[in-house]
């Protein structure tokens, strides 16, 4: 599933880029943009995932369907309601990231555009979790492939006239993506419908209400805000790359494609977060906590040694990967810099995305907000400012910080597993004070 969603991106990028490098650093912002907007709807997945492992493994089913229900309704709600705020402050949006003037009326365009998807990417989001935290894997692996197929018929042929379809140029891409997000939260709907997680006999009423949101909470604010502040530094990421003095619509260019070749890595470690948080959320609900522990550290290890050969095979391609993703010299050379740096990260920032997925399975999402949110505004952006504006002047510099900043990450990550308690978050013991009127 996760090389699906990689290979949705790639293809979007690569259109963008045969249109031009204008569209490409436009469609990079909004991205970027969109990711910002789905911080909440991340917040209450990993709340849920949370919620939903533990129950099943305390074998609680009417919980963890309440859980369910409560989670894809919420997406709905979020996703309408965010869409409407980022198409009000639409311009200051924009504004506020610095995008270069030659390509603000294209981004906003397509900033308005892309809002539309946005409620049918919330339920699409939060239906993938929750399958995920039921352990059906199957049937979203069919949507997702589906989802895909849709996006890439679409992209291709509304983006560039293939296929018989109408030329659209970058409306194409955006149409292309709206439609299948759609289709992939109406199909997820109903299959988990079908699976009894998703009927009228789970919803919840406002005195389960009561009783199950606070462990919902409490596991999704520290996580919402941990998205928060991952996802507005790597706003400000683009912001740095945005003002550099020199080439700065290739370096924006070659960062949204560099980031697009860097999900070939990133994505599968997601897999390996999302897994490790349902399986440890499973063991700590059936009260094993060194089970806990032994597996966390197992998967933490295949997920880096596995993904870290995958950057070496790599490696030796970057400038090819760069002539496919671009046509112009300059953004190849901006995409091979990204590259040389982030490839190098890959042990680092695999560890460091699999360890989340373990705090998130326990519930101590207070760990990722610290260690997350310290490593992206204490340093990586200050050195990424340092380098890139006043001692490199190039988008390099700002590159370079990325890695520094995985190092240190990966490392304050490690010392939590190992050595902090984040078993005693589970719902296992919150349970007997706050779950008492389900029994």
């Amino acid at each position: 599933m996760m090389y699906l969603v990689f290979f949705m991106g790639f293809v979007s990028v690569w259109t963008a880029g045969r249109i031009n490098a204008d569209t490409q650093a436009a469609l990079g912002m909004v991205t970027q943009c969109g990711l910002f907007l789905m911080v909440v709807i991340m917040a209450i997945s990993s709340g849920a995932t949370a919620a939903v492992s533990q129950s099943l493994g305390a074998r609680r089913l009417s919980r963890a369907q309440r859980y369910v229900a409560t989670t894809v309704i919420g997406s709905l709600g979020l996703g309408l309601a965010l869409a409407v705020v980022g198409y009000i402050f639409d311009e200051q949006i924009l504004r506020l990231l610095l995008v270069p003037e030659g390509i603000v009326p294209q981004a906003l365009e397509m900033w308005r555009i892309s809002l539309l998807a946005l409620p049918a990417q919330h339920v699409y989001n939060a239906t993938g979790v929750m399958f995920r935290a039921t352990r059906q894997v199957k049937p979203p692996l069919y949507v997702a492939v589906l989802v895909c197929l849709v996006n890439m018929a679409l992209c291709l042929g509304l983006g560039l006239g293939m296929f018989g379809m109408p030329n659209c140029g970058y409306y194409g891409i955006l149409w292309a993506n709206i439609a299948a997000q759609t289709i992939g939260a109406i199909v997820n709907c109903a299959l988990l419908s079908r699976s009894g997680y998703l009927i009228r006999s789970t919803l919840p009423g406002m005195r389960w209400l009561k009783a199950g949101l606070p462990y919902l909470l409490r596991v999704a604010l520290p996580a919402g805000f941990a998205s928060l502040v991952w996802q507005s530094g790597y706003l400000a990421l683009f912001v740095l790359v945005a003002s550099l003095p020199h080439d700065s619509v290739a370096a924006l260019a070659g960062l949204t494609a560099g980031l697009r070749v860097e999900s070939l890595l990133f994505l599968p470690g997601m897999a390996f977060n999302m897994s490790v948080a349902v399986l440890v959320g499973n063991c700590l609900g059936a009260g094993r906590p060194r089970e806990a522990k032994r597996l966390a550290l197992n998967m933490t290890w295949a997920g880096t040694i596995a993904l870290s050969v995958v950057a070496m095979m790599i490696w030796p391609f970057r400038q090819e990967i760069a002539a496919i993703l671009a046509q112009d010299s300059a953004t190849q050379t901006q995409i091979v810099s990204y590259l040389t740096y982030n490839l190098l990260s890959t042990p680092f920032s695999i560890a460091s995305t699999v360890m989340g997925g373990i705090m998130v399975g326990a519930g101590a999402t207070q760990y990722n907000l610290a260690v997350y949110g310290g490593c992206s505004w204490l340093i990586r952006l200050p050195v990424g400012w340092l380098l890139g504006h006043l001692l490199w002047q190039t988008a390099s510099g700002v590159f370079c910080a990325m890695l520094i900043s995985q190092c240190i990450q990966a490392l304050l990550m490690l010392s939590v597993v190992n050595w902090c308690d984040w078993t005693r978050f589970a719902m296992r013991k919150y349970d007997s004070r706050t779950m008492q009127k389900q029994k």
